[in-house]
């Protein structure tokens, strides 16, 4: 080998080794240095974008329920209230305590919580409102032996009184569990008390032990947007007559009955009809309470009502739709014969969706779609979608098509079979019956 030829080599390697000394370094220097700071993905921005804001929420009678098939509660229409007004979709994630929610919180799955506490922080928003912990009992004295939930688990004595903290468990079960007699006395949100007694007129409240607490809606500590944005809302709002009522509803005045049959805290009964409803939803494969929260929206649940155009029964079937889904010597009167006829009319809409959608939320927003509207018409908001080179297989766009079918520069275009139609009020129905279908799921279980 000559001098050249070596010394090429020695430079050749000389190169190699200083690039991975650099390597090396750059490693190290990785390695030692503190990594730049990213954006919190969660904050307000990330939601509005993602169109959804998932809430981590107690069932209990003042903040979330399902009583007489509809979703109540305090906490859940306030936050209706704020999507609304932010054009965001609400995703109620049920606990069954904060520390499952604290934990939901810190890895991002959730972005509220809506929680009672007794100190504030950064991360929480201003008060909703005030409220109090009191003693629901059944003796006429205050036992020495009181449970809690585990969230109260800082007393363990209280006025020479033994506190024993139950974990994972709600402050809905606990009173519960005083109602049944399992326990003489437990502590629990005033409101909550209030609403146990009015069901259970023996049980007795006791102020002798009361703490004061604060119902706040707790975010990300990153989330200083989001946080922002709540603070501004809520200030806007707390002092109208709209939200004064719905406190006094839930918090004075006491409308539900927690010993109702149709109250989700005492079990799954969404009405009268549910074992029929599972039993012809079954040729769907589809999820029952879809079923039940369609029958709310066509007629709450009564088998005798009618409308002017001529909808008749739990599902509002038209004449012209018995006679093709019922047979001719059924009795139209009869619930069951109602149902078949109505989920046998779904069952033909959910054969006739256009294969391409092959989402089943999609699938399902489509029947719903053409159950109010017509098959017609959701066939024409489909062909609209598909002709403006949108996609046809995503409900946003699905429900844009329906809504502009009131307009003129859209109900004339060639691809429209059926004409003019406020296609508005279709998407606003099909929409409602899933939000609805989603708290079934949450409190009803399958």
């Amino acid at each position: 080998m000559d001098g050249k030829a070596r010394i090429s080599r020695i430079t050749v390697l000389s190169a190699l080794s200083m690039l991975l000394i650099v390597a090396i370094v750059r490693l190290v220097i990785d390695l030692t240095s503190e990594p730049e700071p990213q954006p919190f993905e969660r904050d307000y921005d990330g939601i509005a974008e993602s169109r959804t804001l998932n809430v981590a929420l107690s069932e209990n009678a003042t903040e979330y329920c399902i009583y007489n098939a509809t979703p109540r509660g305090f906490q859940l229409e306030t936050l209706e209230d704020f999507c609304r007004e932010h054009n965001l979709e609400l995703n109620i994630i049920p606990i069954k305590n904060e520390l499952s929610a604290d934990i939901l919180l810190a890895v991002g799955m959730c972005d509220i919580i809506a929680k009672h506490t007794f100190i504030t922080d950064s991360t929480m928003s201003q008060p909703l409102l005030g409220s109090n912990l009191v003693t629901l009992k059944r003796t006429k004295t205050l036992p020495d032996t009181i449970f809690a939930t585990g969230t109260h688990n800082f007393y363990s004595k209280y006025n020479e009184k033994t506190i024993i903290c139950l974990d994972s468990i709600s402050q809905e079960k606990i009173a519960r569990k005083v109602a049944s007699g399992e326990i003489n006395a437990a502590i629990c949100d005033s409101a909550l008390a209030l609403t146990y007694q009015k069901a259970y007129p023996r049980l007795e409240i006791d102020t002798s032990i009361c703490i004061s607490q604060k119902i706040v809606w707790k975010t990300h500590p990153e989330a200083k947007v989001l946080r922002d944005s709540i603070n501004s809302w809520l200030a806007s709002k707390i002092e109208t007559k709209k939200y004064k009522l719905r406190h006094e509803i839930y918090y004075s005045y006491i409308n539900i009955n927690v010993s109702s049959q149709y109250y989700s805290g005492n079990g799954n009964k969404i009405s009268a009809y549910d074992d029929l409803i599972r039993k012809h939803s079954k040729k769907l494969q589809w999820d029952w309470r879809y079923i039940a929260s369609l029958i709310y929206e066509e007629s709450h649940f009564y088998p005798n009502i009618s409308n002017p155009s001529g909808a008749y029964g739990l599902m509002q079937l038209m004449p012209a739709a018995y006679r093709k889904f019922a047979h001719d010597s059924a009795d139209i009167s009869n619930p069951e014969v109602q149902l078949m006829a109505g989920i046998k009319h779904v069952d033909y809409l959910r054969k006739h969706t256009p294969e391409s959608i092959t989402d089943t939320s999609v699938i399902i927003r489509y029947v719903l779609m053409g159950y109010n509207a017509g098959h017609g018409h959701s066939e024409d908001a489909f062909h609209l979608a598909e002709k403006y080179s949108d996609n046809p297989n995503s409900w946003h766009n699905l429900a844009e098509y329906m809504s502009l079918l009131y307009d003129r520069n859209y109900y004339t275009d060639k691809v429209v079979k059926c004409g003019k139609y406020k296609g508005s009020r279709t998407v606003a129905f099909t929409n409602s019956v899933v939000d609805r279908y989603k708290h079934y799921r949450n409190l009803i279980d399958e």
